[in-house]
């Protein structure tokens, strides 16, 4: 029998792989994990953005808070405060997040780079395979071997997955800036501004403020077709001219390419190995947001690992929530040109604090029902219509 080279093996030391590997460190600080990825070095290349109260993962080391955010369309605009969520206590309050990846790898590397138990292998991944006795990661120089095999590094077999229907992507391009004029509200973060133009697809501009001068300024756009960095940066100079900033400094640029698809990765991808993160399907399929997504399947995931019992999947949501994001997706996939209106309308009927607790999963049937009352009605009859059609040819082919 093959001997185990760990008790754990983390592929891919992004957001994801670097989460897991801080709760096994919490729950099991003494057993063998192996982290594999091709560089470990800090950087400084992106920002996470995220809600939840001060209890939240990492909120600790989150670098800014708002607890105003702001919508803006061409002829209309609201600013509202963010409310408590659940409880009284001040801790529970729900506040936006900024959580820099410079500072979250820090954090979490280096409370590793002081456990024995911890080894980091600074090589490419090639391959994934399970055998009869565990996981198998393949590496330029062998194979390393685990019964368990979290990965966030490889796209998963085609044979993981079911049809993907409408293939959309996030793409987005900003930069840090610190501008000659003070023009940002630093206590209000704008989550999307939609008066720039739409280039056929839904697009908006996303801000947030450190200061009256210094803000990252993002552009955004949901589309089957990636544009490239020259396109945001375009929209993103132009935007700061609208607001007339004059003269600016660019300090940092961001740019990815986000999945949003009907059909994301399976958890699961073979006996011994777990997607986890992005490949793993925690991006949420209408907005893109990941981080405190792939916190809750990590945390299932290894107190599952650290009490010796069979892994399971992380629960699905009721799947009116699921059917919710097809029916969206289907609409900016096939009528691109109604995203700023849907957008528009949301937001005007939904309080902000509503559509957070929304696209948490989280809201109960009355809330959805108004919000969904309230959305153009005959876009989203026909394109609730032809997903349920979707599901069902999808459910007997299946059979």
């Amino acid at each position: 029998m093959p001997r185990h080279d760990a008790d754990l093996i983390i592929a891919g030391a992004g957001c994801a792989g670097l989460s897991a590997l801080h709760f096994a460190l919490q729950r099991e600080p003494d057993r063998r994990i192996i982290v594999i990825d091709r560089s470990f070095e800090p950087i400084d290349d992106r920002t996470w953005a995220f809600w939840g109260s001060a209890r939240s993962p990492f909120a600790d080391i989150a670098d800014r808070r708002w607890d105003r955010l702001r919508v803006r369309f061409p002829t209309w605009n609201s600013t509202q405060h963010l409310q408590r969520p659940h409880a009284p206590a001040p801790t529970n309050r729900r506040t936006y997040m900024r959580v820099r990846r410079r500072d979250y790898d820090a954090e979490i590397l280096r409370a590793a780079e002081r456990q024995p138990n911890v080894r980091f292998v600074a090589q490419d991944i090639s391959g994934l395979h399970d055998d009869r006795n565990g996981g198998v990661v393949s590496l330029p120089e062998g194979e390393l071997r685990a019964p368990v095999v979290l990965q966030s590094a490889l796209a998963p077999p085609p044979t993981n997955r079911a049809e993907v229907r409408h293939p959309l992507r996030q793409h987005f391009g900003g930069w840090e800036v610190v501008t000659d004029r003070p023009v940002f509200d630093p206590n209000v973060a704008t989550l999307m501004d939609f008066d720039t133009e739409q280039h056929g697809a839904a697009s908006f501009v996303y801000v947030l403020p450190e200061s009256p001068n210094r803000a990252l300024v993002e552009h955004t756009t949901f589309s089957t077709d990636v544009r490239g960095r020259d396109f945001h940066r375009q929209c993103v100079d132009g935007y700061l001219d609208r607001l007339g900033v004059g003269s600016f400094d660019v300090t940092r640029a961001e740019y990815g390419v986000i999945p949003m698809e009907d059909a994301p990765p399976a958890q699961r991808w073979g006996q011994h190995i777990w997607n986890i993160g992005t490949m793993g399907g925690r991006t949420k399929p209408t907005s893109g947001y990941t981080f405190a997504r792939t916190h809750t399947q990590t945390q299932h995931l290894i107190s599952q690992w650290a009490a010796g019992a069979a892994l399971t999947p992380q629960p699905d949501a009721p799947r009116r929530f699921a059917f919710a994001d097809r029916t969206l997706l289907h609409i900016l996939h096939r009528r691109p040109e109604l995203g700023r209106a849907v957008f528009e309308r949301l937001f005007r009927s939904t309080p902000i604090d509503d559509v957070l607790t929304f696209l948490d999963e989280g809201s109960g049937l009355r809330a959805d029902a108004r919000m969904v009352a309230a959305l153009p009605q005959l876009p989203f009859i026909r394109a609730a219509a032809a997903e349920a059609v979707a599901g069902l040819r999808s459910c007997w082919s299946t059979r």
